[in-house]
């Protein structure tokens, strides 16, 4: 009965009806009931794609583009440093956009100029760059730089100028700043000039700071540092003026930087320093570029600068056609949507209606699912903006990963954001990290953008959901339910552990034993199961020799019940069907062509699964004797490449990224792109990595290695995956027994095999024994183990057809102690002899790892 009502709470509580209830005004929510239709028109590209991440770039609507496109199509804009009539219409155009930014902000020129720049960043530096500092010395103390630590970075690394300048820099918290308040100060608007930057919405929690600071600093009413002089405000309103009118008429700070895309989500690369026109004279400039220059002399230190603020200080020839577009911008915002404060309505209503029903989801023993990141609860217009900051907690109460929250919503075709944001001081303070937390993170191998979300059971970043102004109560719903979905009915279901096995996966042979003593001595932390498993590893291991075990190691491991190689598979093409084999050659840089091409889009970025399903469609398979690959797919006319082209190899070498590593590569040429793009229905190409090119194992972790390292093809991690048919079939089962599993339609266990993509396939009874290994031995062939097979939403789509099924990340990752893992990587030892042979129903050997090894993070 429980049960039951709760589900009705939760049906009642992601109910229509209940977020209108929410709303304190009819109007607060939808522009007058156009929002459906404004996202069936302008957002059709969408589909049913959830986005949550506007604070990162909202999205631009289609009439935005189409408008300015018409502009393009029928006007003639030159460079505006010219003076014919085309470059005249540019200038001018460009004079009217400056005026509709102005006039955004209501001030006008009378009092602010607008600077163009590449963007917020470019904004900031520009003030860095050129303010009146004064520098320090024995006589006077100089200028300060003062800075909230809820900071974006850019601010933040305005300081490593300040050191070159000889300026003095200092962090202040916002209970620092408060307090500075109540105290009382002798105003002086002395000659020396400090400069306080503090951010009007922090893009890391989405508090609001008072735009009220602005004149109680400039007053001395409020001061960062207890120092004389003329203190200055730079407000750093890029995330505020996405979704809240600013009014540079009431609050007047000296300088202002915004970015266009988060206004507009269109033109990217372009932001703008408004300055007030009390302070920019007193900017300092010593570069310039052209158009700057009223006059200046090549052979003679004689330089003079326009009287215009924007020619002084707009180095080069602007970004013209982006800043038209800008006209564009604030036309078609305004006509959906009726201006920012329809918009500051609009979104933090979602936010606040979101924010509500995750704070009132709790497990069955009362643990909150969401653990939010904010400094008040109170949300507020003026306190908080659309953003809402969060861990997922587990029904103990610990933090599951973002990386792994991320993936989850990657199933439901929710994007949002996840890390620190750039923004460290607010995070550290948050999630409440230590100065030597962040530190010991960083030599742990976390670095901002990484997957190390939790190191030592403690988080390293949070999940960021934010809202824009074409957001709707379907993404907030559709946002909750996967929340509810994933989480909560996934703790109502019980969350069994994965696998007997996995309660001693740390344990050394030589504690098997005592772990045995102790389960017959009665203890109920281990199940009968575990019992069983126990006593048939302790009872079933022995030690041989092999004739491949390299000088100096211990004699390897073996199970009574012999473990064999069941399934070769390699992959020429990344990303496509798998080849299988009986037998086959291994050389330098594993199976001979795994994964030698990979298809690109006409960006010449990799495609993979994740953006295209379809490529396990297409079937390639090597002839040996014939010299050639063939790529085969439904539909299509088999089409052959050779395996060793030496045309193609005088053909231009580009470059392209897989994980991040550089590769050098060459195309393949028009007959297979033409194929590939037919099949795909999008232009691509097929690129094949350059056998003089080396890419080295380990090279983006530990940086530079030598030529010995182990070499790879254009795989992930490593040279091989390795999986056990035994845990293939108990994660089968798991999914099985899920409530909402679909017995119709339950995947056999080749396909699931299938789904994990390796190139070895083991056939052994006790499932994830082989997350115990350290080395394993084939044949005559020796590998070393390098790490566990971090899984990402690839192992949802069936590979014989190209659906995808969410169930089987969702019970992988439930089923997982900290991030789903499945298979293992292996490397070539340094001992093997190429080429050599791998054969199916080849008998495996191992060694166990050190117990104290930790192969979770690699």
């Amino acid at each position: 009965m429980k049960k039951e009502q709760t589900a009705m709470n939760l049906e009642d509580l992601l109910s229509f009806s209940h977020f209108q209830k929410h709303c304190k005004n009819a109007s607060d929510y939808g522009y007058g009931g156009t929002i459906q239709d404004m996202r069936k028109k302008e957002f059709s590209r969408i589909g049913d794609l959830t986005y949550l991440d506007h604070i990162g770039t909202t999205l631009f609507p289609e009439s935005l583009l189409q408008s300015f496109m018409t502009d393009l199509y029928q006007n003639v804009y030159g460079n505006p440093h010219s003076n014919n009539l085309s470059s005249r219409l540019t200038h001018d155009t460009i004079e009217h956009v400056r005026y509709r930014i102005l006039q955004h902000f209501n001030t006008s020129s009378e009092d602010y100029t607008v600077i163009f720049t590449s963007g917020c960043t470019a904004a900031l530096k520009l003030v860095a760059d050129n303010f009146p500092w004064t520098p320090s010395s024995s006589s006077q103390e100089g200028s300060h730089f003062a800075y909230l630590t809820d900071n974006h970075t850019s601010v933040v690394g305005i300081r490593g100028l300040m050191k070159r300048f000889n300026v003095s820099s200092s962090p202040v918290t916002p209970e620092e700043l408060l307090q500075s308040e109540g105290r009382t100060y002798q105003f002086q608007n002395g000659l020396t000039f400090h400069l306080f930057c503090y951010p009007a919405l922090s893009n890391h929690s989405g508090k609001k700071y008072p735009l009220s600071w602005i004149k109680k600093i400039k007053t001395g009413k409020m001061l960062p540092i207890r120092t004389r002089g003329n203190w200055c405000v730079l407000l750093d309103a890029a995330s505020f003026v996405s979704t809240s009118p600013l009014d540079l008429t009431q609050y007047q700070p000296d300088f202002v930087t915004v970015s266009f895309y988060k206004i507009f989500g269109f033109p990217t690369g372009l932001g703008a320093l408004i300055v007030s026109n009390r302070i920019a004279n007193r900017l300092r400039k010593s570069y310039f570029g052209g158009g700057t220059a009223a006059a200046y002399l090549a052979k003679e230190d004689f330089y003079a600068p326009k009287d215009s603020i924007s020619d002084r200080f707009e180095d080069g020839t602007v970004s013209f056609l982006d800043i038209i577009a800008l006209k564009h911008g604030f036309d078609t915002l305004q006509k959906l949507t009726g201006g920012m404060a329809n918009i500051k309505n609009h979104t933090h209503t979602l936010a606040s209606y979101t924010y509500s029903v995750l704070s009132a989801l709790h497990y069955a023993n009362g643990i909150p699912v969401i653990r939010f990141y904010t400094d008040t609860e109170v949300r507020t217009f003026d306190t908080q903006g659309p953003v809402i900051n969060f861990n997922v907690q587990d029904e103990n109460g610990g933090i599951i990963g973002y990386t792994e929250v991320e993936k989850l919503a990657s199933l439901y075709n929710i994007h949002f954001r996840t890390g620190c944001f750039c923004n460290a001081g607010s995070c550290q303070k948050l999630i409440e990290l230590t100065s030597a937390d962040v530190k010991s993170n960083l030599e742990a191998g976390h670095i901002c953008g990484d997957d190390m979300d939790v190191i030592d059971g403690r988080p390293t970043g949070s999940v960021r959901i934010s809202f824009g102004f074409m957001s709707t109560f379907d993404d907030a719903k559709s946002f909750l339910n996967f929340i509810v979905d994933t989480f909560m009915k996934r703790s109502a279901q019980g969350t069994p552990q994965m696998l007997d096995y996995e309660k001693f996966s740390n344990t050394s042979v030589s504690q098997l034993e005592s772990n045995k003593e102790e389960s017959i001595n009665g203890n109920r932390n281990i199940t009968s199961n575990t019992m069983d498993t126990q006593s048939k590893i302790f009872s079933n291991l022995s030690t041989v020799e092999h004739p491949c075990m390299c000088k100096g190691r211990e004699t390897m491991t073996r199970y009574n019940k012999p473990i064999t190689l069941s399934h070769i598979y390699l992959y020429p093409i990344k990303s496509c069907a798998g080849f299988q084999v009986a037998q086959w050659s291994v050389a330098e840089q594993g199976l001979l062509f795994d994964r030698n091409w990979m298809i690109v889009n006409e960006n010449g970025v990799c495609l993979s699964q994740k953006q295209e399903s379809r490529l396990c469609l297409i079937h390639p398979s090597i002839d040996m004797n014939k010299n050639i690959m063939t790529v085969q797919a439904k539909g299509m006319y088999p089409i052959e490449i050779p395996l060793n082209d030496e045309s193609k190899l005088r053909a231009q070498i580009c470059q392209n990224k897989v994980c991040g590593d550089r590769v050098h590569t060459y195309d393949c040429g028009d007959e297979i792109a033409k194929w590939l793009s037919s099949f795909l229905a999008r232009k691509c190409r097929l690129i094949r990595q350059s056998s003089s090119f080396h890419r080295y194992a380990g090279a983006k972790r530990r940086g530079p290695v030598d030529a010995s390292s182990p070499s790879l093809s254009l795989v992930n991690e490593a040279q091989y995956l390795l999986v056990n048919a035994a845990s293939v079939s108990h994660l089968s089962q798991k999914i099985a027994l899920r409530e909402d599993a679909d017995h119709a339609d339950e995947i056999q266990e080749h396909q699931m095999t299938q789904r994990f993509r390796a190139n070895l396939v083991i056939d052994s009874n006790i499932p994830f024994q082989e997350e115990e290994w350290n080395e394993v031995f084939i044949s005559s062939l020796h590998f070393k183990v390098s790490g566990k097979c971090t899984r990402c939403q690839i192992i949802c789509i069936d590979q014989t057809t190209g659906e995808k099924k969410k169930e089987v990340f969702q019970t992988l990752s439930s089923s997982r102690e900290g991030k789903a893992t499945f298979g293992m990587y292996l490397l070539n030892a340094s001992c093997s002899s190429f080429p050599s042979l791998l054969t199916v129903g080849s008998e495996v050997f191992f060694t166990l790892k050190d117990p104290t090894e930790d192969l979770t993070n690699q």
